[in-house]
């Protein structure tokens, strides 16, 4: 675990703060933070420490700070997307339909369409075997012949064509998906489970839309997003995805500055009724292409989020 061949990271000075339970442990102050996940991804950190750690994690329960400086750990081990006008809108898909029909894919090319460059990233959210699998954003992305993008630059050409652009976590951050990896070894997710739903793989302006589905996530992206003055959209997950529901009552806000400013209230807009796709990946696409077409309406509440985004990035 260290290539350099130097003495290996010293974790208990960390560890003594985080891995003493939830009630315990105290947070790591973000600089600490940024030292911390540094040397996790250069390797610095035995297995025992690295499992110690990331456990210890999860145990205490993540804060604000830690994930700020996790995340500027973080950034200079990414490969970015060109810069492009007039911002990109970064769609974290992480998560994949379970219960619902995955309608992530269908905003993306709204967006698109819209002239909104786009970037969807992802990776399967089960482990291989999964009783219990679930519809991936990148299965509907390839039922609509549009696969992933072989690298960064291929996002912006993308792009430029009026696409979104599709990329494996793997391309661009390998680091945190072999920490995501360890779920396999570890039997629950760690820390990067979280990273992976709220980085910026792209140059220049963009608009993160993140979502939650426990409300101590949602708390913690609300404390992020204000202490950052990063511009963000926040809302709880369908399925885990960054689309709002077509069928209950759903808000989202919008952070800039550091300022929370709700943009759709949760009975604002209509709710679709029964004319939603089955949930599997041919059927979602299927009734994608329809809506594209102009041969089924686009869901109200999608329309919402789709004017919402709009006006953030160009207002």
């Amino acid at each position: 675990m260290n290539p350099a061949g130097g003495a290996p990271f010293n974790a208990a000075p960390y560890l003594r703060e985080i891995g003493r339970g939830k009630d315990g442990s105290r947070p790591l102050a973000r600089e600490r933070a940024r030292e911390l996940m540094h040397a996790i991804l250069a390797g610095e950190l035995g297995d025992l420490a690295l499992g110690g750690v990331l456990l210890a994690l999860r145990m205490k329960g993540e804060a604000a700070s830690e994930i700020a400086g996790f995340l500027d750990a973080l950034e200079p081990h990414l490969d970015l997307a060109p810069a492009v006008a007039p911002a990109w809108v970064v769609l974290p898909s992480y998560n994949g339909a379970r219960t619902v029909a995955n309608l992530l894919p269908l905003l993306a090319l709204l967006l698109a369409r819209e002239g909104i460059p786009v970037l969807v990233h992802g990776q399967p959210s089960e482990p291989a075997g999964s009783a219990r699998p679930r519809v991936s954003s990148a299965a509907i992305f390839e039922e609509l012949a549009l696969p992933a993008c072989s690298g960064m630059a291929a996002a912006a050409e993308c792009a430029r064509a009026g696409q979104p652009a599709v990329v494996s976590l793997e391309i661009f951050a390998p680091g945190l998906a072999r920490l995501i990896g360890l779920r396999a070894v570890l039997g629950v997710r760690n820390v990067a489970h979280t990273l992976a739903k709220l980085v910026r793989p792209v140059h220049g302006a963009s608009l993160l839309v993140s979502s939650y589905t426990h409300p101590d996530f949602g708390r913690l992206q609300a404390e992020l997003f204000a202490s950052t003055g990063a511009l963000a959209m926040s809302l709880r997950g369908t399925d885990g995805e960054a689309v709002i529901s077509a069928r209950r009552a759903q808000g989202i806000d919008l952070w800039r500055g550091g300022n929370c400013t709700p943009v759709i209230a949760g009975e604002s807009v209509a709710r679709a009724g029964d004319e939603l796709p089955g949930i599997s990946a041919p059927e979602t696409a299927a009734w994608t292409l329809d809506v594209l077409a102009g041969r089924r309406p686009v869901p109200p509440a999608i329309a919402a989020q789709l004017a919402a985004i709009g006006q953030a990035v160009r207002g």
